[in-house]
This record gives structure tokens, C-alpha cells and sequence, in this order.
């Protein structure tokens, strides 16, 4: 069951404690301090990205069809930035109303071929936990030591708590990053020990 609205206020009030700096003080990961230093805090707008990388437009809009609401303006222009920054290819949108593995370019009503690895995934709500754990490992497995996978709602309810902190010890995760409303995986195999941060965004 969903927490309820005073629960996951009082969960992001939880949250928002114990979160890390949101202008990096203290984080000693290179990669993750640049991240917070251009992604989060980043000025680029929405519309700009979405002129300059038609390809993270297209990819957006995917997200979008996927689901049964748009995402926030918020978490949009973080995973904006993310995919322009990152240049993924090969793209795994799950969401409640439909399900895509494919090449970034190829229109959203295109025949699925599936594909044997995937640079990025997002995974958003309509699934319960266990779902969202199955597919998620699933989509993991596939993925190579540069790729990343979203995961939206990670703190909707305990199962998908749950779900979350058992998919940061998946052995192809390197490096997790909790924004309370998306969760971010990192493979970066290439990474030895495994660092989790919650960021305040």
C-alpha cells in the first residue's frame, strides 16, 4: 500500500535530514560531485536541451507515453540533463501502459526488437515492488560497466524501499544515488567498492 500523504511527508522530511549537501560539500566522489555540480545545480532549461538533443526529447516523450501522468518539472529536467550529458543508445522505458527496449532513434509505435544490452533504463511507477525488482534486474544484467538505470518512486511505499535497497547491492551496481523521488543505479564496473548517496535535491 502507497504511504500515505503525512507518511511521505514526514519520509521526505527523513530524507532531506540525513541527505548529503546539495552543492557537494563532503562528497568525495569525483563522479557524483559532478553530477551535483552539472546536473543538479546545472542553469541549462528544459527547452534549450530539448533544441539542441532532439534525441532526449524523443526519449522523454517515451517516458511520458509509458506513464499515466507527466513527470514533474523537476525530475524531467534532471533526467534532461542526464541523457544529454550521458549520450545513451540503446534505451529500456518501463512504465504502466507500455513497455519499450530499443534503439533511441526509432519511433515510439516502431516494431520492439530486443536488444542484448542497454546503455540507459528508466522505470517508472504503475508496477508493484516485486515487479519493479524483476524487471529491473532483468534490465541490469543487460547492461554494460558505462550504463545506468532510473527508477521512479523509490520511496512510494516499503516494498518499493525495499525493492530499491536490495537493487543497489545487484553485483553490477557500482554507485546509487537516492533524490528521493528517482533513484539513479550506476554500473561503472571499473568502480572496486560500492558507494550509495543520498543527495538533497
Amino acid at each position: 500500500m502507497r504511504y500515505s500523504t503525512p507518511i511521505r511527508f514526514l519520509k521526505y522530511l527523513q530524507y532531506h535530514w540525513v541527505a548529503s549537501n546539495s552543492k557537494g560539500h563532503g562528497i568525495h566522489s569525483p563522479f557524483v560531485f559532478q553530477i551535483i555540480k552539472d546536473i543538479l545545480n546545472a542553469k541549462t532549461a528544459l527547452t534549450e536541451i530539448e533544441k539542441k538533443a532532439p534525441a532526449v526529447k524523443k526519449i522523454l516523450d517515451t517516458i511520458e507515453a509509458a506513464g499515466s501522468r507527466a513527470l514533474t518539472p523537476k525530475i524531467k529536467i534532471v533526467i534532461a540533463r542526464l541523457l544529454q550529458w550521458l549520450n545513451p543508445l540503446k534505451v529500456s522505458v518501463i512504465g504502466e501502459k507500455h513497455q519499450f527496449e530499443t534503439e533511441r532513434d526509432m519511433h515510439i509505435n516502431s516494431t520492439i526488437e530486443p536488444i542484448e544490452s542497454i546503455d540507459f533504463a528508466f522505470i517508472g511507477p504503475g508496477q508493484d515492488a516485486n515487479e519493479m525488482l524483476q524487471s529491473a534486474n532483468s534490465l541490469i544484467d543487460k547492461m554494460h560497466s558505462n550504463a545506468w538505470v532510473i527508477l521512479h518512486q523509490i520511496h512510494a511505499d516499503a516494498d518499493m524501499e525495499t525493492a530499491w535497497n536490495a537493487l543497489k547491492k545487484h553485483s553490477n551496481i557500482r554507485l546509487s544515488i537516492d533524490l528521493f523521488t528517482i533513484g539513479i543505479l550506476f554500473c561503472r564496473k571499473a568502480q572496486k567498492e560500492q558507494e550509495h548517496f543520498i543527495i538533497r535535491y
